[in-house]
């Protein structure tokens, strides 16, 4: 069986479900290919934060305001179709751990010309009076805009909303990519084939083992969190921000992340991850963290770059091929304004900006 599509999308994470919306809606005929089904990756997270202050010192982030309103516009859209919440404007809060840190913290947030309503910053007593029991010294941040999401139920509601338009989602099957001519064919296992114009790589860590794109350097970084209960009610509503994050959708269950294992030995969730994720974020809310019960961990494998900034781009030898891949721990803020540049980029041949070209490492 054969199926002709203008574009093929290969990854249905963040990157591949955001270019599906952006290109269908230009009106080109899209597909969308997953083995690993929708979400099935490092985009699967129980809980992710929306918070533009980012590193150690709270730095406003590459072109935050236009990711930031180029996904909240997205989240909008698709809750408001969705049959369960997934998200919430939560805001976050970054308390400093030690002087340095508040030091230089503060002095970003001096010299940062901060969107209106975006950021404040707290002295120690502030932060304290804000969040009883939260550790903290010199001070820190607080981002009222920040958002809370759950990621894998967002991009699954976000994907059957597409099918509903006309954009299929084919799932649980291997594929092989080659080309015919002058067009694209991806070779699904049960013998059918998708015929493309252009086929565009969002397969996250895994589109380098996409031969075409085997030396594109990305770099597998593993991420643990673990889902956690509460015997009472959450005393707060609002995100934690430091040595990882903590953030919730509910009233007795929270989520604190996230592992930065360049190095590991699998891919699976693990004792030392979570012990990790105990000690870091214990520190900084001992009595929530060490109270609460264990429900389930979860972990996947991020790709980063070596300037930790995504890929974008066609293929220098192969014309239709394009990579869009490397978003990391910022997949959630940079998905939606991305795969706009992606689609200009595809469709009109506008340039991607260039520290996020694939021919920055040619």
């Amino acid at each position: 069986m054969n199926k002709s599509f203008d574009i093929c999308i290969l990854g249905a994470g963040l990157a591949g479900v955001s270019l599906a919306y952006e290109l269908s809606k230009g009106g080109l005929y899209v597909s969308v290919v997953d083995p690993n089904g929708v979400a099935g990756g490092a985009s699967g997270t129980p809980v992710g934060l929306v918070n533009p202050a980012t590193g150690r010192y709270a730095t406003l982030g590459w072109r935050s305001k236009e990711c930031y309103d180029a996904v909240l516009e997205n989240l909008e859209r698709v809750q408001e179709k969705a049959p369960v919440q997934f998200y919430k404007k939560s805001g976050v809060i970054r308390p400093a751990l030690d002087e340095k840190i508040a030091s230089k913290m503060k002095e970003n947030f001096d010299s940062t010309q901060w969107p209106k309503g975006w950021c404040e910053w707290m002295d120690e007593e502030s932060v304290t009076e804000f969040h009883p029991g939260i550790e903290c010294t010199g001070g820190g941040v607080w981002l009222p805009i920040g958002l809370t999401v759950d990621i894998g139920t967002y991009l699954k509601s976000f994907s059957d909303q597409l099918q509903t338009d006309g954009t299929p989602f084919i799932t649980g099957k291997e594929y092989k990519l080659r080309k015919n001519n002058d067009y694209w064919e991806v070779n699904l296992e049960d013998n059918t084939t998708i015929k493309a114009e252009k086929v565009v790589v969002c397969a996250g860590i895994n589109s380098s083992q996409i031969s075409y794109f085997k030396d594109i350097p990305l770099y597998p970084v593993k991420g643990q969190l673990a889902v956690f209960k509460t015997d009472a009610a959450l005393p707060f509503e609002h995100a934690v921000s430091a040595l990882g994050y903590i953030g919730s959708l509910s009233s007795d269950h929270f989520v604190a992340g996230s592992t930065y294992e360049h190095k590991f030995q699998h891919e699976d969730p693990d004792q030392e991850g979570l012990d990790y994720l105990r000690k870091r974020l214990g520190s900084v809310l001992p009595d929530l963290v060490n109270s609460a019960t264990l429900l389930l961990q979860w972990s996947g494998v991020r790709a980063s770059t070596p300037n930790r900034k995504p890929i974008m781009g066609e293929h220098p030898e192969q014309p239709g091929l394009y990579v869009f891949a490397g978003l990391g721990s910022k997949g959630l803020l940079y998905s939606a304004y991305l795969s706009g540049l992606m689609r200009s980029f595809i469709i009109k041949e506008d340039p991607v900006p260039k520290d996020l070209s694939i021919h920055r490492f040619n």
